[in-house]
């Protein structure tokens, strides 16, 4: 029976070792998860922010007391929402920037084993140079990755649930709805900012349900090439 590791593709090749992409990876999700809680955070603020002001307009004036109440309740309200605003904006960009770190050595990490779609700078350029549909080929960029990960996994019996084409297509679908409000401009009412913020809630929750098995895919080629290598030298 054939090794299914073969000379030009061994994991264990002495000059061309993985490296470990585990800690890029699990950053991404954490800042990810995070920018997702800040995000649902800073939505429950604004929406009591409208209460408290629906609140002051049908309050007496009068009533100052009440009035002075709903005053610095408002305010702390407004203080905040614009700090969680300002941390979910440094939690995304965290995690796009290690999105990025993780894509590049995910791709060069391939490149060791097999041939690939996209290059590991032309995985980074796609992602952040072009307007607009960088997010969207990112997409792509994960499926690639994904497919020939799992397809070395394959070769050596390792059994391991890839990424879905159902949670890529939900992810790209998202995607594409979030490029068709940003360019209507719909977030001027209250409805249309709620549509909005549902279409961003959707695309990081199947963000991560794309990302997620990748990471796991790559931590696994990373720890069978450590097997690997101390058998051999065994």
């Amino acid at each position: 029976m054939a090794n299914p590791c073969t000379q030009s593709k061994c994991i264990s090749s002495s000059s061309r070792r993985l490296e470990d992409n585990s800690k890029r990876g699990a950053r991404a999700i954490f800042f990810l998860k995070f920018f997702y809680i800040l995000s649902v955070i800073v939505l429950v603020l604004s929406n009591i922010g409208l209460e408290i002001t629906d609140s002051m307009q049908n309050v007496s004036v009068t009533n100052k007391d009440t009035i002075r109440r709903l005053y610095y309740l408002l305010m702390t309200d407004l203080i905040s929402m614009v700090g969680a605003t300002v941390v979910c904006f440094l939690m995304f960009w965290l995690f796009f920037i290690y999105l990025i770190l993780w894509i590049h050595r995910a791709v060069k990490n391939l490149r060791y084993l097999t041939k690939t779609f996209f290059s590991p700078v032309a995985a980074v350029v796609v992602c952040t140079a072009l307007p607009d549909i960088g997010f969207f080929i990112s997409g792509f960029v994960l499926w690639d990755i994904a497919r020939h990960q799992q397809m070395l996994l394959d070769e050596r019996g390792i059994q391991f649930s890839p990424v879905t084409k159902r949670n890529l297509v939900i992810f790209l679908v998202f995607l594409i709805l979030g490029n068709i409000m940003v360019s209507e401009n719909i977030t001027g009412s209250w409805p249309g900012f709620l549509a909005a913020f549902a279409v961003i809630i959707g695309i990081m929750l199947s963000w991560l349900r794309v990302l997620r098995p990748c990471v796991e895919q790559g931590d696994k080629l990373y720890q069978l090439q450590q097997e690997e290598t101390i058998h051999a030298k065994d």
